[in-house]
């Protein structure tokens, strides 16, 4: 029976990995850091350099819960509310750049330094100054690091912030293990794309608060998408040509929707149209979710 139960656990824990994925993948923030930190100093330890954790006053025992919750292999375990993902990334965008310039300026004071002590053979009293800087720019690094966690707890409830933590806690190995189970599929990048390019307009579901509804959610879209247009290659091939070039003769919603919303802004530009292709793609196959009626029936075409 025991051996059963192990069984068991087992099969469920793989199941939860196989099923978790990050909130957002790393894109080209991650490649313009790793431009902007540059070689590695000869004398550095770590095969990695973590750049611009590595430049914090104390960069081990404290973690970065802004990049656990968003970039973490399992941080949709969060199930964070479409506000409190825009909050967070809000607040990787704010802090991020500030960081990875301090972090810069830093790094290049300890690369001065080492050249004063290991190649001119410079007394150590003339480079105190220099110390004191470093130390003064870690220092104010780390002070921005405490904000940041104040502030997360103030966008998580308390039962998040604990998920948030256990993520936070999980051994390297581990954390690896369930980045290789994540598999990213045309699915998943649909999802990630659309949260990146459509989601600040769309909301994937109802939202509390209509005061800061901007345009019809996805439901409400592709139900009646689906209305006009039940098969999948014709429904892509509209959503591909009005998101870059709408008008009213072409909207399939109703006309009391765009006299609230206006016409939909073009997005050409902002959106690729490889990625209008995946983004389509995901609409049709996961939207409208089962059960949703919608609350009109008339529309503009059929």
């Amino acid at each position: 029976m025991k051996k059963i139960a192990l069984l068991t656990t087992l099969s469920l824990t793989l199941m939860t990995s196989l099923m978790a994925a990050p909130n957002m993948q790393k894109g080209e923030g991650a490649k313009k850091l790793a431009q902007m930190a540059g070689e590695k100093s000869p004398f550095y330890r770590a095969k990695k350099e973590a750049f611009p954790k590595d430049y914090f006053m104390i960069n081990q025992n404290l973690p970065f819960l802004v990049g656990v919750s968003l970039f973490h292999p399992q941080s949709d375990k969060l199930n964070l509310s479409k506000e409190q993902l825009d909050q967070l990334i809000k607040m990787k965008n704010t802090t991020v750049p500030v960081a990875a310039k301090v972090a810069k300026e830093i790094k290049s004071m300890e690369s001065e330094l080492a050249k004063a002590m290991l190649e001119e053979h410079k007394e150590p009293k003339t480079q105190y100054e220099l110390v004191e800087k470093i130390s003064k720019l870690r220092t104010d690094l780390t002070k921005a690091h405490l904000q940041c966690i104040y502030d997360i707890q103030d966008v998580l409830s308390p039962e998040q912030f604990e998920t948030l933590l256990k993520l936070a806690t999980m051994k390297p190995k581990a954390q690896k293990m369930a980045q290789k189970s994540v598999a990213v599929t045309p699915d998943s990048k649909g999802k990630e794309l659309f949260t990146q390019k459509c989601i600040s307009c769309h909301t994937l579901g109802k939202t509390q608060d209509m005061s800061t509804v901007v345009a019809p959610a996805l439901n409400g879209v592709m139900r009646h998408l689906k209305m006009s247009y039940s098969d999948k290659t014709e429904a892509v091939t509209f959503i591909k040509d009005y998101v870059v070039n709408p008008s009213e003769a072409k909207a399939i919603c109703m006309p009391q929707k765009i006299k609230r919303f206006g016409l939909m802004p073009s997005q050409k530009g902002n959106v690729t149209p490889e990625e209008l292709e995946t983004i389509a793609n995901w609409m049709f196959d996961n939207y409208p979710q089962q059960g949703f009626k919608g609350m009109g029936r008339g529309l503009k075409k059929n």
